[in-house]
Parts: structure tokens; sequence; C-alpha cells
């Protein structure tokens, strides 16, 4: 369990992107996907990558899933009390435990409200091993971003205070479309789960989605 192939991409609630996670995911040697806006079909996450049970809050339509190898997604178990349709987190039954999380922050005026799920998570919870990989809409230098804006600084406070670390590295940009370039997907942990975040990059593959593919082991 200390050795995992990790993935992160937002699909766009798209078809064509969810239906290529499968040649994606098994060209990589993905163990596990941090998903954001999966494609559902009555508000169940569709079109699921072969091979990979998908883990989310099935109170609503989904914008938060982790997508986990059959072989290993015995050894996860969804936290329901901290997991809603935006954030989704899974904990490893090791000892250390290992919390993974994926989110989506809509890019709305309610930052401060939807960060709560995770704020609560990591105040009740205190995870020596977190990992969190989160569609985050913001936008500061911290991850590289050529611009800063509200929102940006709103996520650099929070990570501070809460004693975590992002691991984005200057690499190119995690959204590319018809609205420009920009840096947005990151990947967030605690110091001590920082051993376990080598070889992170933004993948040049086409994903059928205008956000760009995140590898990391």
């Amino acid at each position: 369990m200390d050795s995992l192939n990790y993935a992160q991409l937002n699909t766009q609630h798209c078809k064509a992107a969810m239906a290529h996670l499968s040649l994606i995911l098994s060209d990589n040697k993905i163990d596990i996907l941090l998903n954001q806006e999966p494609y559902c079909y009555n508000d169940v996450p569709s079109l699921c990558p072969l091979n990979y049970i998908p883990f989310y809050d099935n109170t609503n339509k989904p914008r938060a899933c982790i997508f986990i190898k059959k072989d290993i997604a015995h050894n996860f178990m969804l936290l329901h009390t901290h997991s809603t349709p935006d954030n989704v987190i899974v904990v490893t039954s090791t000892n250390p435990p290992l919390y993974v999380a994926s989110s989506y922050l809509p890019p709305y005026n309610t930052l401060e409200q939807d960060l709560t799920p995770i704020e609560s998570f990591l105040t009740s919870t205190g995870p020596a091993h977190f990992l969190w990989g989160l569609d985050s809409n913001s936008h500061h230098s911290l991850w590289h971003n050529p611009t800063i804006d509200r929102r940006g600084r709103i996520l650099v406070d929070f990570i501070t205070q809460n004693g975590i670390i992002i691991n984005n590295e200057e690499d190119g940009p995690t959204y590319s479309g018809p609205l420009g370039e920009c840096w947005i997907d990151l990947t967030v942990n605690t110091t001590n789960t920082a051993s376990r975040i080598n070889n992170w990059q933004v993948s040049t593959e086409n994903t059928q989605s205008e956000h760009n593919l995140l590898l990391y082991s």
C-alpha cells in the first residue's frame, strides 16, 4: 500500500472523457484516480473505468469521486460522515491509516462554505497521513499560476492554517481550454505524506477534457 500510482482529472461531466479513462488508467498503471465532475446518469457516475471501484457520496449528484483498482479497493472505506457530493474521503485499513480525498470547489462566491467539510474532517480527525486532490477553481502563485485572485488567497490561508502543503511542481497548466490556460488542479497533503508523492507531473496526453491529467506515485 506504500507504493501506489495516482492520477487526478476533472472529466467535466463529459461522456467522451469518462469513456477514455479506462485507456488512460491502464496505460499509466494507475491504482487510484481522484476524479472531479464525473459524467453521471440518473445521478450515479457512469461509463466508469473497467476494473475500478467508484467511491462517492450518493446523497445527490456527485461532483467528486475516487476510483480505486479492484484488487486493492477492499483496503479502503468511504468516510460517510465527512463525504459530500463535492468532497469524498476514503481511509485505508492500514496502521497508520492513509486518508485520501477528492474535491470539487465550484467557482462561486462560496469558497469558505465549500471548504467546511474538509475543515471539519481535518479538525476532528487530525490525520497524520492525508492526500487531497482537488479542482480548486482558484488562482495563486503558490501553485505556479501567473495571477492571484481572492479565491486563491482564501485557499492559501486555509492550507496554511491547517498545516498542509501543496505538492504542485512548476509544470504545464492543469487546464487548457477556450478560456485560456490556468493552474487550478492541486495536489495537497500533510507533511508526513510528502514522501508518498514522487514524480508529480502534468501529462500532455489527450484526456478528452479541457483539464490535463496529473500523475504521481
